[in-house]
């Protein structure tokens, strides 16, 4: 049962009256309505709170989706063509990078889960009930444009499916996404698990007709361990842009928002033994789901090592729009790799989706109909891919290698804050990790901000490195100018938010935040929660509330005095 208590300042808070039944291993909150609601995640009474259950592979099991959800990521088209450009210019010998950025994401994901579990918020709340105004909008406005460019590589590698399959012009393609992404958010109406399974299905695709290519190409199986482990012994400045292009694609900073979201679709029994347990089994869920694209990109940086590699006038120019004409043995070869473009596209391209309106939720207390947040993200992505795509189609592969080396630039924007709340004793309390942990993180999110501040500057970064090799002209300082501008603003940023006091706390692990109806899993109305963004937190509500405001999994009534 469900009442409302106000607090001292005025804001109002759930108290809930809970009846136990753990014969199930679950806790079933008393529901007020006479008409039990259903959660369309499994067609459970949508009161359904999960406890341990002691048997351990049932308790795992709750926890499989989220981790698969948000993989789509690290083999999406941005991440072929990183891998292209790894293999094709350098064969094995950046295979290391590829390992140590799954082996990050993987850490990534562990500290979305505490975050998301312990604190029941996303990054995106907690980034802005703990920013003023100004910073609110800042970065809101970063995130969003990380999504966004996010979206270029989806957009353009359905765009190249299109052209494999029909032999359309690769901007049909490009803006037919809208309508196939359309087509794929329908499903999420009947269920996240639907969509989950759909997921899992155009990974297990993907896989089969990559790995299959890579057992008929000959792999040099002594240059693939020599790579994997200490490749970095070879690294040139030349291969900076591939790195950073290799980390931005395995690491991307929209991820963080997502997965920290998509989390709190399993939700537990708000004591400590649950949230624990439930902590744990989340935290190795995206285990398996990185390693297996680990094994997918490692499929594509060897396909490209041996066939490309030695054989392409320029290798470097090799990528999404030409790889299948260097399949040497798979039958259809290019058939199966537009199956993989338009599998890892469109399922990239509904994640991106969702995260765009997790961010826009978070930061400003907004919320789009699911639809109406795809049309707007895909028509922003669409329009510089149409362009691109009909004027300069022999660009594509250029563009999606500039995004990846932008998303890894933009990382710090998402992995800082993530560090910084994770392991703040001051925000999650006796649940932040140990003094260990803390520094080995923290130390991480230095090198990730100092590797991309190098990369910016340095000749083979791919980005203002060129105007240390050429003559000094007007054009070239200005270039200098621009660069050192941004690389003032990204050192002032970083620095303000690892430094900057923490002004709210975790919400108290036995409360359970509301959630309110939304079409995909959990989209909280969660600017209720953090009133104008300052030091009230995340347990204050904002004074303009909803008469009534409905949750899809927790039936509340909240009425207004």
């Amino acid at each position: 049962m469900m009442k409302t208590s106000t607090t001292e300042d005025g804001s109002r808070s759930l108290v809930r009256q809970e009846n136990d039944d753990s014969t199930n291993g679950g806790r079933y909150v008393e529901p007020f309505q006479s008409e039990v609601p259903r959660d369309p995640e499994s067609n459970a009474p949508s009161f359904y709170r999960w406890s341990p259950s002691g048997i351990w592979y049932r308790d795992l099991l709750h926890f499989v989706g989220p981790g698969w959800f948000v993989c789509i990521a690290y083999v999406d088209p941005g991440n072929y063509q990183a891998d292209i450009q790894a293999g094709a210019t350098s064969r094995y010998n950046l295979l290391w990078t590829l390992w140590w950025s799954s082996l990050l994401s993987i850490y990534v994901q562990v500290l979305c889960v505490r975050l998301a579990v312990y604190g029941q918020v996303t990054l995106a709340e907690v980034q802005s009930a703990d920013s003023s105004k100004a910073m609110r909008y800042l970065n809101w406005a970063i995130a969003e444009f990380t999504a966004v460019i996010t979206d270029l590589p989806e957009v353009i590698g359905i765009g190249i499916a299109f052209n494999v399959f029909f032999g359309w012009p690769y901007y049909v393609g490009v803006i037919l996404s809208l309508l196939t992404t359309m087509s794929f958010l329908a499903v999420a109406s009947y269920g996240i698990r639907i969509l989950e399974v759909i997921i899992v299905v155009f990974v297990g695709i993907m896989s089969i007709a990559l790995w299959t290519e890579m057992s008929f190409v000959g792999v040099e199986t002594g240059e693939l361990w020599r790579g994997w482990i200490y490749g970095f012994v070879d690294v040139t400045s030349d291969d900076i842009f591939s790195i950073t292009g290799i980390l931005g694609a395995i690491v991307m900073p929209h991820n963080l928002y997502l997965h920290t979201a998509a989390c709190q679709t399993r939700r537990v029994v708000r004591e400590e033994i649950p949230v624990k347990e439930a902590v744990r089994w989340s935290s190795l869920e995206p285990v398996l789901p990185v390693l297996v694209s680990f094994f997918v990109n490692m499929a594509v940086i060897a396909i490209a090592a041996e066939t490309v590699n030695g054989t392409a006038d320029e290798p470097e120019k090799v990528g999404l729009t030409d790889f299948c004409y260097y399949f040497q043995k798979l039958k259809g070869g290019c058939f199966l790799w537009g199956i993989a473009l338009l599998a890892a596209g469109q399922s990239s391209a509904i994640t991106t989706t969702y995260t765009g309106q997790y961010i826009m939720d978070g930061f400003l207390h907004m919320r789009l109909p699911t639809w109406a947040r795809a049309v707007l993200t895909r028509l922003v992505a669409i329009a510089p891919c149409v362009i691109v795509s009909a004027a300069f189609p022999t660009k594509l592969n250029h563009m999606v290698n500039i995004v990846n080396a932008a998303l890894s630039f933009l990382l710090p924007f998402a992995f800082t804050p993530l560090v910084k709340y994770t392991t703040s004793v001051e925000y999650m309390g006796r649940y932040a990790p140990p003094l260990w942990e803390r520094c080995l993180l923290r130390g991480a999110a230095v090198f990730v901000y100092l590797l991309n501040a190098v990369s910016l500057s340095i000749t083979g970064g791919g980005f203002f490195g060129f105007i240390f090799k050429e003559p000094m002209s007007a054009k070239n300082g200005f270039y200098a100018f621009l660069m050192a501008v941004i690389q003032a603003f990204y050192f002032w940023w970083n620095l303000y938010t690892m430094m900057k006091p923490i002004s709210t706390k975790m919400m108290p692990l036995e409360e359970e935040r509301p959630y309110d109806e939304a079409e995909f899993a959990i989209t909280s109305d969660f600017g209720d929660l953090i009133g104008d963004g300052n030091a009230n937190g995340c347990c204050a509500r904002r004074s303009q509330m909803s008469p009534i405001e409905r949750d899809s999994d927790l039936a509340v009534s909240l009425i207004d005095e």
